[in-house]
């Protein structure tokens, strides 16, 4: 019996309708868990280390489960006990190890039982299956999300309670299975852990989305998987049906007295049959023996009676849209008695139908209301979802002295139109009581189903003032549906007024055919039995549910709508969120209803529209096309046939006006009031408003000379800004007011080309597949909201005294007021919980900064004139002159060409290719192109020259070791050796830029209206406090050379990195070591284990470039590599790289850098002339900064890295295409090959290889491939 437990269907929750002959044995089952009696001897085969006070398993099978959202707030406190007594029982069964356990949730490690040939992964997916059959059997059910993945898990005593906890990959690959798991009730199974069973190897499964599966709780475990050898125990006494036998043999088999016998030998009392409800012993036994609509089971040597039927909801609407429900009111027997009975449609089964649930209905209808088959069809319906199964124990007033075990299977049928003829019978349409003589009288009657939730949802409409007159039955059924059922919209008051909350997610599926890029529009859609021709050009659009992310909501739409299933999305589509916005007016369908749409907007771009998979969407020729697809009807049951026209129509007849609609739309608002913070899109609160396009046309020669011509500053305002920031009456808002109204600079970051007719053809942001926006890969208005964050980090920085320190740390409210802590509150618990979180971050670092420090550096850079004030307004303009123009050649649309001799190493004729280079070349060659520079008196335009141009010095450079020590001191030691720093004006300028440098980090994060984010939220205080110690370095220039104090440095946060990495290293890679440790700024242990587990080949390149220091005769006296020749290659955004992807994958993030600087030394290969030793040359890498490892590694099918040689002095990874590799000039331009290192890559690959091998890991995220729509 305890192996039947374990591995046949012994559960009394078995799967509906199995008959297997040892399938009635769970009383024993149960009484022996609970005494402990079963239990199996064999020791554990696991793998367990002690370490420390804790254990280690390296592969250990884990178990998750967690109860659904839905049912953590509304289970109650009994079911989960009765839950978690479930869990002990499986936990001693089994011999499971609790690691971990909530009342909502828990880890259970599996282990290996001998003596029933069962792995551990068979003996905790078998306790997930019937922990989650027991769950599904309740009532309500209780559906729990179970994951169960293979993986390493540590355990440590906490210092605290002496307790042992569990961690590891294995712990939360479980817990991640569990928590998105798309089927309840199931257990979701790693292909790992599946990988791992051995006597349940054969079970059937079903495949997941993601090299997973899934097991149903119903599965049947046959002994045949099971692998038994012995025939499994026999009920006592079991009716099974033979279809061979006759009704004489199974007579014979059972005489009526030796079944009274039976009866009386196991202390039934025969004398109470016949009396009152009960039924007449003679009834009993034809029930059990002749009829087999029952049978019996001994337990504990008590009978035990197992009846199995068929429930039916029978529904339809009357004419007030009430539901109401077919019900036996009372039933009459043969002698004339009366008996009461007010219960729905049933019908017992058979043994012979052996839960053939959908037959028992069918033969239901037909004995009690002579309704066919065919009639029964065509007038009912029943949703996939209207079906339940249970089990519950109870005494029979018909069988007395017998306790009796119904298997209940539950429907819910639907009346598809009440009019039909055949339903007269039954009351219809009217819902009349009515009669029947099947087996007696039987008095039927139709009762309002009581729903709380819809008479809830109509007294709601109600009492606001709606009028249900207005509305259909099939409206508010749909209205009901929608909110409750599939949970596509919620019901809210606001303020008084009835409000309907609804997301939609609107896809813009977009492909270049023939050198035209072309957009699926919808032409014509029948649904409902009419066609409808629609207005304008709509794209795929779809509601979502209120939990649904746009991400999994345009995983369903693309499959859902067009039948791309998520293997091609993840292979053949670039899909990124374009727009949020939302859209207020009164709804058609539900009359007087006002509806708020929440419209995500998302691009999704097909890659190789060449490509024949995608035939079936009418390419690669842009042909109109045909899906059909079913939707059921709301109210109903029954189920609509929706057929789509789409075609493909030319952007361009599209894309002006949705680009208009986007910079000229208008906030919504719920009321016609002005909106509240929780009624913002989160993007709205978080930014200010991006300034209107700034149209140019013509030629490229110095663009933004032409850009700027004829635009003024506004100095009145530009002056009050600067006079005024120390005025407690001068708000945030205000200096918002008075900078975006006088520097005509910041309009630069919305740069849009212009047609000969003045129209707009595209903005900057809105460049081709190929290109970026900018050099760092954002958008402009991304731009523009950095230099908004950095103006007012400036603003704050000045006023510390005042709101200053709140602003900065907390952010502005939709008054422009500093945040408090009621603005980190929601009603949501999750959210509420986060925003908690968040505040207490900001309140840490509000309390725990060192103040004084930052006002110490505002009057080192001569801003204000000493501690406490008063502040020198002239030199604060020059600030925010400089901030307002600081990061415009960012844009590539701007940066310039040299036009005459050489500038910082740049030729005639080619493009500056480093923005800030760029922005110091037309500071210096061009400074009226800059109307608010230009304005300046000399003075303070020598201050911004001298800091930005003369010092050529980059303070993140420093802090995050990206450049080595020639590119990154040079010029500045040059400042010093010279004298210039020497003077207090000069040695302000310096501290000037310490200013800049710190507010342009502070304003880093595109969100304004935050605060300072970035030093906030994302900056350990103690790095912080680094970065500002770091300031000092540069005054060691001079006496010591660019290497020795760059060198210094290194030694000096390597000491001071916590937790210590013990002393700085010496020998080959050492530089190495400590730069990539300060670039990557995390897990710097777990960096360094890495670095001895890639190639040597990686190592050594690695070594060599980053310990080449770019001046002549310099080298580390730690390393090894003695390098004279040159130039140094700076990899600009390696510490990006190493952040992102090295967070996940630190190993192959260094490989991939390595890559970089081996296919940058082909292009700058090392010489011995004066002209490289003293060098240094920049390779940008902004492409692959936001990417994770296995994205950079195998790129889109189709797509390739190529780092591209732009001048003699920079270079740049691009991602281009297959065709465009063909035609370009392999003298200037090399492929990035990130596999093997035996593997040289030395033509292009083919498309198919690449494809084969993007399905190895889940979804590429390349944003940039969309930004053309």
């Amino acid at each position: 019996t305890a192996r039947l437990a374990k591995m046949g269907n012994s559960s009394s929750t078995a799967r509906p309708g199995e008959t297997s002959k040892w399938a009635n044995f769970q009383g024993s089952l149960c009484s022996s868990l609970q005494t402990g009696a079963v239990r199996s001897t064999e020791p554990a085969e696991v793998c367990v280390v002690e370490r420390m006070g804790g254990v280690e398993d390296p592969a250990a099978i884990c178990l998750a489960w967690a109860l659904s959202k839905d049912t953590s707030a509304t289970i109650t406190e009994e079911q989960l006990r009765k839950l978690h007594e479930q869990i002990a029982s499986h936990l001693a069964f089994f011999e499971a190890e609790l690691l971990a356990e909530d009342s909502t949730s828990g880890i259970i490690r599996g282990h290996p039982q001998a003596s029933a040939n069962m792995s551990a992964a068979d003996s905790l997916i078998r306790l997930g299956q019937l922990l989650s059959r027991w769950a599904l059997s309740q009532t309500p059910q209780v559906p729990l999300q179970l994951g169960v993945d293979v993986g390493s898990i540590n355990g440590m005593t906490l210092p605290s309670s002496g307790r042992l906890s569990y961690f590891g990959a294995g712990i939360n690959s479980a817990r991640k299975l569990a928590e998105r798991s798309r089927h309840e009730g199931m257990v979701r199974i790693s292909l790992a852990a599946k990988e791992q069973l051995r006597t349940l190897r054969f079970l059937p499964m079903i495949l997941g989305h993601s090299d997973d599966f899934y097991l149903d709780a119903f599965t049947e475990v046959l002994r045949e998987e099971a692998h038994l050898e012995e025939e499994p125990p026999q009920p006592f006494f079991s009716c099974q049906s033979d279809e061979e036998s006759t009704e004489q043999e199974r007579m014979q088999k059972l005489p009526f007295e030796k079944f009274c016998s039976f009866l009386s030998n196991h202390g039934v009392d025969l004398s109470k049959f016949g009396k009152g409800n009960a039924k007449t012993l003679q009834q009993f036994y034809d029930a059990v023996v002749r009829e087999e609509k029952c049978f019996l089971q001994i337990k504990d040597n008590t009978v035990h009676r197992y009846v199995e039927l068929v429930r039916i909801s029978l529904r339809f609407r009357d004419s007030d849209g009430k539901q109401r429900e077919l019900r036996i009111r009372s039933q009459t027997n043969e002698q004339g008695a009366v008996r009461e009975r007010n219960q729905p449609l049933a019908m017992v089964m058979s043994v012979s139908e052996q839960g053939n649930w959908q037959q028992a209905t069918e033969r239901c209808f037909l004995t009690k209301f002579l309704l066919p088959a065919q009639a029964q069809r065509a007038c009912f319906s029943m949703a996939k979802e209207a079906y339940t199964y249970g089990e519950n124990c109870q005494e029979s007033d018909t069988i007395p002295g017998i306790l009796t075990t119904y298997k209940l299977h539950c429907i819910v049928m639907t009346i598809k139109d009440k009019t039909k003829a055949d339903l007269v019978s039954i009351g219809l349409p009217e819902g009349k009581d009515f009669q029947t003589n099947y087996n007696g009288i039987h008095q039927w009657t139709w009762t309002k189903v009581q729903n709380s939730k819809e008479d809830e949802l109509m007294s709601l409409l109600q009492k606001h003032g709606i009028d249900l007159a207005e509305f259909t039955w099939q409206s508010f059924a749909e209205l009901y549906d929608e909110v409750y059922e599939r949970k596509q919209s919620i019901i809210e008051d606001k303020d008084g007024e009835l409000v309907r909350t609804v997301k939609i997610i609107k896809i813009w599926l977009c492909a270049n055919v023939m050198s035209c890029k072309h957009v699926l529009v919808v032409r014509t859609k029948q649904q409902w039995g009419r066609t409808q021709r629609l207005q304008g050009l709509r794209t795929l659009s779809m509601r979502m549910k209120q939990d649904q992310s746009w991400e999994d909501a345009a995983t369903e739409a693309l499959f859902g709508r067009l039948g791309i299933d998520e293997k091609n999305q993840r292979e053949g589509l670039v899909v990124d969120m374009a727009d949020f916005r939302e859209e207020v007016e009164y709804s058609h369908s539900f009359p007087g209803l006002k509806t708020v749409y929440r419209i995500s907007e998302v691009n999704c771009e097909v890659i190789n529209p060449q490509d024949q998979r995608w035939q079936y969407i009418g390419l690669p020729g842009a042909l109109n096309f045909t899906f059909s697809r079913q939707e059921a009807l709301p109210g109903t049951g029954d189920v609509d046939t929706v057929i789509t026209r789409w075609g493909w129509t030319n952007a361009s007849d599209i894309e002006h006006e949705w680009a208009i609609h986007r910079t000229r739309r208008q906030k919504p608002c719920h009321f016609d009031a002005r909106p509240t913070e929780r009624q913002l899109s989160d993007k709205e609160r978080r930014q200010v408003a991006p300034p209107e396009p700034l149209p140019v046309s013509g030629a490229d020669e110095l663009l933004i000379k032409r850009v700027m011509e004829g635009k003024n500053t506004d100095w009145a305002k530009a002056r009050r800004a600067a006079e005024q920031m120390r005025n407690p009456e001068y708000t945030t808002k205000e200096f918002y007011d008075d900078v975006t109204a006088a520097f005509p600079e910041l309009r630069l970051y919305c740069v849009v080309r212009s047609k000969d007719d003045g129209q707009i053809e595209h903005r900057v942001s809105l460049g081709p597949v190929q290109s970026l926006t900018t050099s760092a890969n954002r958008s402009g208005d991304d731009e523009y909201q950095r230099t908004i964050g950095a103006l007012f980090c400036v603003f704050w920085l000045m006023r510390l005294h005042l709101d200053g320190k709140e602003c900065f740390c907390f952010g502005l409210d939709n008054d422009w007021l500093p945040r408090t802590e009621r603005h980190f509150k929601d009603d949501d618990p999750v959210v509420g919980s986060a925003l908690e979180a968040e505040y207490k971050k900001r309140k840490t670092f509000y309390e725990k900064t060192d103040w004084q420090a930052l006002e110490n550096l505002t009057v080192g850079a001569g801003l204000l004139k000493k501690e406490g004030g008063p502040h020198d307004p002239e030199r604060t303009l020059a600030m925010l002159v400089l901030m307002s123009f600081h990061d415009v050649m960012k844009l590539d649309i701007l940066r310039p060409t040299v036009t005459k001799g050489e500038f910082c190493g740049y030729k005639i004729g080619e493009p500056i290719g480093d923005h800030d280079i760029a922005l110091s070349y037309v500071l210096t060659q061009c400074p009226r192109a800059l109307p608010s520079f230009a304005g300046l008196s000399r003075e303070l335009q020598n201050s911004i020259k001298f800091t930005h141009c003369k010092l050529d010095y980059n303070m993140g450079w420093l802090v995050q070791a990206e450049a080595p020590p020639g590119a990154l001191f040079r010029a500045f030691r040059k400042v010093v050796l010279e004298g210039e720093a020497s003077t207090e004006e000069q040695a302000q300028d310096i501290a000037f830029y310490f200013v800049h440098w710190f507010a342009d980090l502070a304003g880093a994060e595109a969100y304004p209206m935050q605060g300072c984010e970035k030093f906030v939220l994302k900056f350990p205080l103690p790095v912080l406090g680094n970065f500002i110690d770091s300031f000092a370095v540069v005054w060691n220039l001079g006496p010591k050379t660019e290497t020795q104090v760059f060198e210094d440095y290194l030694v000096w946060r390597w000491k001071n990195m916590q937790p210590s990495l013990g002393p700085p290293p010496t020998g080959s890679g050492s530089i190495a070591k400590m730069r990539m440790v300060l670039m990557a700024q995390g897990d710097s242990a777990e960096l360094l284990r890495q670095w001895v587990k890639i190639p040597k080949t990686d190592q050594q390149v690695l070594s060599q470039e980053l310990a080449m220091t770019g001046c002549e005769d310099q080298h580390f006296a730690r390393d090894v590599v003695k390098e004279s020749r040159g130039p140094a290659i700076l990899v600009y955004y390696s510490p990006a790289l190493l952040q992102k992807s090295g967070r996940k994958d630190p190993a192959n993030a260094m490989r991939i850098l390595a890559e970089v600087f081996r296919k940058s030394r082909i292009m700058w290969p090392l010489t011995a002339e004066e002209c490289d030793t003293d060098k240094s040359v920049i390779v940008r890498i902004d492409v692959l900064k936001e990417l994770e490892a296995p994205d950079i590694i195998q790129p889109p099918a189709g797509y390739h890295f190529v780092l591209a040689k732009n001048s003699t002095q920079d270079g740049q990874v691009k991602l281009v295409t297959t065709p465009e590799w063909r035609e370009m000039d392999k003298a200037c331009n090399q492929l990035l090959s990130f596999g093997d290192d035996d593997v040289a890559l030395t033509q292009c690959p083919s498309i198919s290889s690449l494809r084969s091998g993007q399905a190895k890991h889940k979804k590429s995220r390349f944003p940039f491939l969309s930004r053309g729509l």
